[in-house]
């Protein structure tokens, strides 16, 4: 079972959210939805789900862009020659290929350099530079990359090489003395967005240069947006969102390929393609290969070069994720053999021959798993190298200045980073990021955190309602597919699906209606789920089409036993065969007092049943007496009549504790003992006065002698309760138990006789528990026990 998480349900001024659903004429879910993204007025709501081109910022109010500009001009005015200095993620490459066709196509001696990651590693390093002299250019753009590169910077200074910054990582306290530095996150810039990534600020240098939005590079800036989880946010999702409908519409050469070789010619391409399809194989270029191979396949305009290119990838991207799979394992075994690294807040694992181009995917799938901040170290005799991973509250960028002293290199943001050291300092980093993270993260952060939009009931959710929140899209980071709650579903069925027998298939309902829900990769919790009655599930709302049908369905995020696990088995037939073939050792409940002895009769003093089942018989008062078996309750907790009032019955529950499962076998035969306790307990109008008569001619009798001369259903319990109604009444007296009738008694109403109030009120208590025992549908019960049961 994969961890438990904490469910943060939003919350939201509903006040609010009603005034604008009312104002943009949408439904209050969808309201809730804009209001729960920072989307307040009508006016921010309008521009959300109507964006248009006219949305994107002047990019001349990034600090440094005219410069920039001029110094490229110039370039291209001279020819003199430009080399595009990149980086080997998908961000890199795709920032790359952007910026080498925008300067190309304005008529720049330009080419392009991705330094390799085994040999040369992250970002600017000094040969490369005194290569780039060497070989005639006179002016090195980086891009997603060089924010951290003083050193660097500083020596193509002294070689006479212009070199322009355009990076989106955080900066560090000192700048390089680069010619220009495009970073919305520099100091001093005032662009009003600073969370673009790498390709992001390369767009905004193109659209400066071409003087108009350069349209035809979206799609390679949605790519490497979604792909380095930029969030999908204010031009991000601009960026995103038509760069989607350039990829649908007319996808160059390069991604067109790419669609292929991932088998989504029929699909519309969405952020999650590009997440988990196109940007892994790209970025499998630069783990196993070079990521000059992305970059022509990105640029290319032969279709079979292209094709050639994305089937290489597609092989390189096999084979990262079969080293994935191998390296994930072995960093597990190594963290199962050090149990001790988990009572701290921050593991690190270090392996010698790691592969360095997918230690940052393990690094991700530990935190994932363990839900601590993660560094993955490949040893090697050179060097000792790592991919960090952080979690929610975990700045690791600022931890790792702390650390600075021990490190070689680092850089990277809040939530991830790459760096390298010595290997005989990893022991001291270690104790120095475990210190760090004892200050800042709470046993509270340790658990992963689901953020839920809102809690519905199923009733609520349809196909309609998928369509409206399409309006939110693309979704991705910072703008994830908005997740719902549902609570005491009925657990209907579980299935293994996928080829792999990976993914798990549930389907639940609620006051009728049904939702299949697909949890992916969760499959070996089939025998958990099995043992529930009930679950409360949060997920994404999707559309499943199936033959061409559509039906609504729920992607599960993650899912928890309801409160209350009742399992209904009302209207059975045959309860001591129902109690003689259930598996489980069981707890029995008994309000009547007749049945306690029946139980104990049949079913105890066996060898067979050694120590299956403990009998209780629950009083009045819902407190529960111990008659037979093992004065230990069991798990499964069996109610097996009715009691006489609903509140002995809510009082039962005290004993309760959380983990147990209810099991409700009342059936044929309950139904028969309420009938005839309610006309026992009161008879009809019509019995009252059939008695009346009788003791009227007979004058007197004790209750035997005068249930001998009367024909029909009355039994000694009803006749007793007519003629105690009859006695307070004046009607008749009771001498040594004998009634005589009193002749000439005035009329009166039955109602009068507070002993007929009093079995009113008892009858109407049993018609409650019938209803509820009885006749309620299990999704009204379950809501019922909800509310009801304290533990």
């Amino acid at each position: 079972m994969q961890q438990m998480k904490r469910w943060v349900v939003s919350e939201a001024a509903e006040s609010d959210v009603q005034s604008l659903a009312e104002a943009l004429g949408v439904s209050p879910i969808l309201a809730r939805l804009l209001w729960r993204r920072g989307i307040r007025s009508t006016e921010e709501a309008q521009r959300y789900l109507y964006p248009g081109l006219s949305g994107f910022y002047d990019p001349f109010l990034m600090k440094d862009m005219e410069k920039t500009v001029q110094r490229i001009r110039q370039a291209i005015d001279q020819q003199e020659p430009v080399m595009v200095y990149g980086d080997y993620d998908a961000d890199g490459a795709t920032a790359t290929s952007v910026l080498y066709l925008a300067l190309r196509e304005l008529g720049a001696r330009v080419d392009y350099y991705i330094p390799d990651r085994f040999s040369e590693g992250y970002g600017l390093n000094g040969p490369a530079i005194e290569q780039a002299k060497e070989r005639g250019y006179g002016l090195v753009i980086t891009v997603d990359n060089g924010i951290s590169a003083v050193e660097q910077v500083a020596l193509a200074n002294r070689l006479g090489l212009d070199l322009i910054v355009t990076d989106h990582h955080t900066p560090p306290e000192v700048l390089p003395d680069a010619h220009a530095i495009l970073n919305p996150k520099q100091p001093g810039c005032n662009y009003p967005d600073s969370m673009l990534a790498g390709v992001g600020v390369v767009f905004k240098l193109v659209q400066a240069l071409y003087g108009r939005l350069p349209d035809e590079f979206l799609d390679l800036a949605a790519l490497g947006t979604v792909a380095d989880l930029a969030p999908l946010q204010d031009e991000n999702r601009l960026l995103t969102l038509f760069g989607l409908e350039r990829m649908n519409e007319s996808p160059r050469l390069g991604i067109k390929a790419l669609i292929e070789a991932a088998g989504l010619q029929d699909k519309k391409i969405t952020a999650g393609h590009i997440g988990f399809s196109f940007g892994p194989r790209i970025n499998a270029s630069g783990r196993l290969d070079s990521a000059t191979y992305a970059v022509e396949l990105l640029t290319t305009e032969d279709p079979v070069r292209a094709g050639e290119l994305a089937q290489f990838l597609e092989e390189r991207n096999q084979e990262r994720q079969a080293l994935c799979e191998t390296i994930f394992g072995e960093a597990q075994a190594l963290i199962e053999a050090n149990s001790h690294w988990l009572d701290g807040r921050v593991l690190v694992v270090a392996n010698r021959g790691w592969n360095e181009g997918v230690i940052g995917i393990v690094a991700s799938r530990i935190v994932e798993r363990y839900h601590r901040p993660t560094l993955v170290f490949s040893i090697s005799d050179e060097k000792c190298k790592a991919s960090a991973r952080s979690i929610a509250g975990f700045d690791l960028y600022a931890a790792l200045t702390r650390c600075a002293d021990l490190l070689d290199h680092y850089g990277g943001h809040k939530m991830a980073a790459g760096l390298s050291l010595p290997e005989e300092k990893l022991e001291q980093l270690r104790m120095r990021l475990n210190e760090i993270a004892e200050e800042v993260l709470t046993e509270a952060d340790l658990i992963p955190a689901l953020d839920i939009d809102m809690e519905v009931e199923l009733g609520e959710v349809d196909l309609r309602l998928v369509e409206q929140i399409q309006a939110l899209a693309p979704f991705g980071f910072g703008n994830p597919s908005p997740r719902f709650a549902v609570r005491g579903l009925a657990l209907e069925s579980t299935r293994v699906v996928g080829k792999d027998a990976a993914h798990l298939q549930v389907r639940v309902c609620q006051k009728g209606r049904q939702l299949d829900c697909i949890a992916f990769r969760r499959s070996e919790d089939q025998p958990l789920l099995d043992e529930l009655a009930a679950v409360d599930i949060a997920g994404e709302l999707a559309v499943n089409e199936w033959r061409g049908r559509q039906s609504l369905q729920m992607v599960l995020g993650d899912w928890k036993p309801s409160p209350v696990q009742s399992f209904d088995a009302r209207g059975c037939r045959d309860k001591f065969a129902w109690l003689e073939v259930h598996k489980d050792s069981l707890t029995v409940l008994c309000f009547q007092e007749s049945n306690v002895e029946e139980i104990e009769k049949r079913l105890f003093g066996y060898p067979w049943n050694e120590g299956k089942y403990r009998l209780y018989h629950v009083e009045a008062s819902g407190r529960w007496r111990h008659v037979a078996g093992e004065d230990e309750p069991t798990q499964n907790i069996v109610y097996y009549d009715l009691p006489s009032q609903v509140e002995t019955f809510v009082d039962s529950m005290e004993a309760l504790i959380p983990t147990q499962r209810l099991h409700f076998i009342q059936g044929q035969q309950d139904q028969e003992w309420l009938r005839q306790a309610l006309f026992d307990w009161l008879p009809e109008r019509e019995a009252f006065a059939y008695v009346y008569r009788v003791l009227r001619q007979v004058g007197q009798g004790t209750v035997a002698e005068l249930l001998a001369k009367m024909q029909g259903p009355l039994n000694t319990v009803s006749l007793t309760h007519i003629l105690q109604v009859f006695t307070q009444l004046g009607f008749a007296n009771l001498e040594d138990e004998t009634y005589y009738v009193i002749q000439d008694a005035p009329k009166r109403a039955l109602s009068d006789s507070q002993y007929y109030q009093e079995q009113e009120r008892r009858v109407q208590a049993l018609k409650q528990v019938g209803d509820l025992l009885l006749s309620a549908s299990p999704d009204t019960m379950r809501q019922w026990l909800t509310a009801h049961r304290t533990v």
